[in-house]
C-alpha cells in the first residue's frame, strides 16, 4: 500500500471554513505515532507534522490529515491499561449522574468506547441500556467481553440515524479525548446533535489548549490529533450546531484535559464554566502572537531535552510509557536507541515491539528494571506519580527525568 496516497493537506480551517490560515511550527517528518515495528530495521513512511492556527475559529489545527482508516481500523491503546484512567472512569460517572440525572432506562451512549472502560460504571449501576460506539474491531472485541454491548463502527451521522432505528435517542452522549481525531467534524458533531433528546446531555473531554499553549505540551500533536480546542474554539463549533456549553469539570487524562457539557435547550452558564473562560481570556490562549511564543518555546525545549541526554550520555537511560505522544517527542528531538536503550510499557500489545522512527524496543516492566538503569525518562509523564510509584515499589534506586510540564527537569 502507498501510504502517501493516504495524506492529503487542509486549504482551509477544519471548522470555520476559512482560507486565513496562519502557520505556527513544523515538527518534520514523522511516522504514525502508533505505528510500532516488528524489526528494529523495518521501513518506515513518515509525513510532515505541522500546525495552522485560525483567528476566526481559534483553532489550532494540522495542516495534514491522514485517512483515518490507516489510523484507528487496529488501535494499540487501552484504556483499561491505566490505573488512574480506571479510578478516573467511576469520577466520571458520578459526575454525570450529579449533573444530567439520567434513569436506568436513559440511552448512554459513548463515542470511540474503547475496552468500555467508561461505560463500566454505568452497567455496573445498573444502567440496562448503554452503547459503545468504537471503530477498532481487535478492541471493541474485548469491550464484549466485559459485556459493554459495543458497535465497530465509525461514528458519523449515518450511524446517529441507526441508533435512533433501533435504540431511540439518547440522554447522555459522551465523546472522551476523540473529537479532536476526527477528520469529519461537521458531520460527527451533527451525529450527536441528531442523536440527543431534546433534554439530553451531550459530553465532550478534550485536552486543553491552554495548557498545551502554557506548559508546552507539544508531546500531544502527533497525526491522530487534528485539532487542538480551546473552550472558545469548540464552542464555535458547537454552537453551529444549536448545542449550548453550559458546564465545564477538570479531568486528569492527557497531563490536563477539560470536559464540556452542552445541550440543545439554552441553559445557564455555570460558575465553573464562566471562570474557565474567563481564564482562557486572561491568559490570551486564542491570540495568534501565544500561538508563536509557543513555537519558539518548542524549539528551546528540544534543545534541553538533548543537553541532558548528552551530559548523561555514559549512563544506563531507559525510557517509561512507550505512549503515541512520546513518538512525536522522540522524533522531534532526534532521540533514538542511542540514546535510551529500552522502554517499558505495561501494554502487553506494544512488548516486544519497536518505537516508530526511534527504533528503540519496547519491553516489560521486570525486563526494564532488570537491566539496572541510571536513569529512567518518563515518556509517559501524566502518569509520573503512578510511574515513580511502581519503579520505587520495586527497588529502584535511580533518577528519574521528567520531559513535561515546561521544561525537562530530573527528579
Amino acid at each position: 500500500m502507498d501510504l502517501k496516497k493516504h495524506i492529503s493537506k487542509i486549504t482551509k480551517c477544519r471548522i470555520s471554513g476559512s482560507k486565513h490560515l496562519q502557520k505556527i511550527i513544523n515538527l518534520g517528518e514523522q511516522p504514525v505515532a502508533n505505528s510500532l515495528k516488528k524489526n528494529q530495521t523495518d521501513s518506515e513512511v513518515k509525513f510532515s507534522l505541522s500546525l495552522s492556527y485560525c483567528e476566526e475559529s481559534s483553532l489550532l489545527q494540522l495542516n495534514e490529515t491522514i485517512d483515518k482508516e490507516i489510523l484507528f481500523k487496529h488501535y494499540i491503546w487501552v484504556s483499561g491499561t491505566s490505573a488512574v484512567t480506571k479510578r478516573y472512569a467511576n469520577t466520571f460517572f458520578r459526575q454525570v449522574i450529579d449533573i444530567v440525572n439520567p434513569q436506568k432506562d436513559d440511552l448512554i451512549v459513548e463515542i470511540a468506547s474503547n475496552d468500555g472502560t467508561f461505560l463500566k460504571p454505568f452497567l455496573d449501576n445498573n444502567f440496562r441500556k448503554i452503547l459503545g460506539v468504537d471503530p477498532a474491531k481487535n478492541i471493541v472485541e474485548i469491550a464484549i467481553k466485559q459485556g459493554v454491548n459495543t458497535l465497530a463502527k465509525f461514528w458519523n451521522s449515518s450511524i446517529a440515524k441507526q441508533i435512533i432505528a433501533e435504540h431511540g435517542h439518547a440522554k447522555v452522549i459522551f465523546a472522551r479525548n476523540v473529537i479532536p481525531h476526527v477528520s469529519e467534524l461537521l458531520d460527527v458533531i451533527e451525529g450527536i446533535e441528531t442523536t440527543l433528546k431534546e433534554d439530553g446531555v451531550g459530553i465532550i473531554e478534550f485536552h486543553d489548549a491552554g495548557m498545551i499553549q502554557n506548559e508546552l505540551h507539544y508531546d500531544s500533536i502527533y497525526h491522530e490529533h487534528l485539532c487542538y480546542f480551546s473552550i472558545k474554539s469548540l464552542t464555535f463549533l458547537l454552537n453551529r450546531f444549536n448545542l449550548n456549553p453550559f458546564h465545564i469539570e477538570k479531568s486528569p487524562i492527557s497531563g490536563g484535559s477539560l470536559v464540556i457539557y452542552f445541550s440543545k435547550e439554552k441553559r445557564a452558564k455555570t460558575i465553573e464554566l464562566d471562570k474557565a473562560i474567563l481564564k482562557e481570556t486572561k491568559n490570551q490562549t486564542n491570540n495568534l502572537l501565544s500561538w508563536q511564543n509557543f513555537a519558539k518555546q518548542v524549539e528551546k525545549h528540544r534543545e534541553k531535552t538533548l543537553t541532558i541526554l548528552n551530559q548523561f550520555k555514559d549512563k544506563k537511560i531507559i525510557g517509561f510509557g512507550s505512549s503515541a505522544r512520546s513518538q512525536t517527542y522522540l522524533n522531534y528531538c532526534g532521540v533514538n536507541n542511542s540514546h535510551i536503550s529500552v522502554i517499558i510499557d505495561n501494554n502487553p500489545l506494544k512488548q516486544g515491539l519497536f518505537t516508530p522512527g526511534s527504533s528503540i524496543p519496547i519491553v516489560n516492566f521486570e525486563q526494564g528494571i532488570r537491566s539496572n538503569p541510571d536513569f529512567i525518562f518518563i515518556l509517559a509523564w501524566n502518569f509520573k506519580d503512578e510511574i515513580v510509584q511502581e519503579c520505587r515499589s520495586s527497588g529502584y534506586k535511580g533518577a528519574f527525568i521528567v520531559p513535561f510540564p515546561g521544561s525537562p527537569y530530573i527528579i
